[in-house]
């Protein structure tokens, strides 16, 4: 059998390493990766947050007086006393509905063991101009309250310091239970209580438990997980001659 009449030889699956394409997927899948495991990582915590406020919001509320725990977050609670109308805390830039407001959090001294509490009554709408404040509704007399206790897990974000004011209300970016501790002389802790709807001197309640729901950070680990698997199909495409391969088989 001649030169002429050999069958073709067929071409058989080599390496032809592409030293750019390489060092980019070096790079850059351990981070594809690391971030996939990360998201889903998220979704298991906020799941797990999740979780454990409906447990505690399923108990009965504990009498504010005989807490014990010193995790509070989420424990619901109940008091009898009142709020001191005169020393009222807007937090500002709360957003609801895009509408601009504020936040309500009114000082609140328990009886008889005169414990103090910062309640968030919810949120009330800002006025027409930042220098018109809104009017916050009074409660008075000695009335009950219910709702459950809530502290920033994470230090809260702030722009600059703060600004206080010499006259009451008192506009802050975040509750600062130290120093409002300081500013109104009495003893509290870093827990504020976000009162109940049917609570006296409820606003507009209801608060974001989480930004982002679990099932989000999946779907976000499921993008970033694709994505490495795209670098791994780029790379053997760019360092190997499997693309030639497959056009000659069509």
């Amino acid at each position: 059998m001649n030169d002429a009449t050999k069958p073709p030889a067929t071409e058989r699956f080599h390496w032809q390493l592409n030293g750019k394409i390489v060092l980019f997927v070096v790079v850059f899948l351990p981070l594809t990766i690391g971030l996939g495991f990360w998201q889903l990582s998220r979704g298991e915590q906020k799941q797990a947050l999740m979780d454990e406020f409906e447990r505690r919001q399923a108990a009965a509320p504990v009498a504010v007086d005989s807490l014990r725990e010193d995790d509070r977050q989420y424990v619901r609670v109940a008091a009898r006393g009142s709020f001191d109308n005169d020393r009222s805390i807007l937090l500002d830039n709360r957003i609801r509905q895009g509408r601009a407001g504020y936040e309500v959090v009114t000082p609140f001294e328990a009886t008889p063991s005169g414990t103090w509490l910062l309640v968030n009554r919810g949120w009330i709408a800002a006025g027409p101009t930042r220098d018109q404040l809104p009017a916050i509704p009074s409660v008075g007399g000695e009335v009950a309250i219910s709702g459950y206790l809530y502290q920033s897990p994470d230090k809260p974000f702030t722009l600059g310091e703060e600004q206080w004011r010499e006259h009451w209300p008192q506009v802050l970016q975040n509750l600062d239970a130290e120093a409002l501790a300081g500013r109104l002389g009495v003893a509290l802790d870093g827990y504020s209580l976000r009162l109940d709807d049917s609570a006296p001197g409820a606003l507009r309640v209801g608060w974001e438990l989480i930004n982002i729901q679990p099932e989000k950070h999946t779907a976000y680990a499921v993008q970033w997980f694709a994505l490495a698997v795209a670098l791994v199909v780029l790379a053997l495409f760019a360092n190997s001659n499997l693309g030639a391969l497959l056009r000659r088989r069509r």
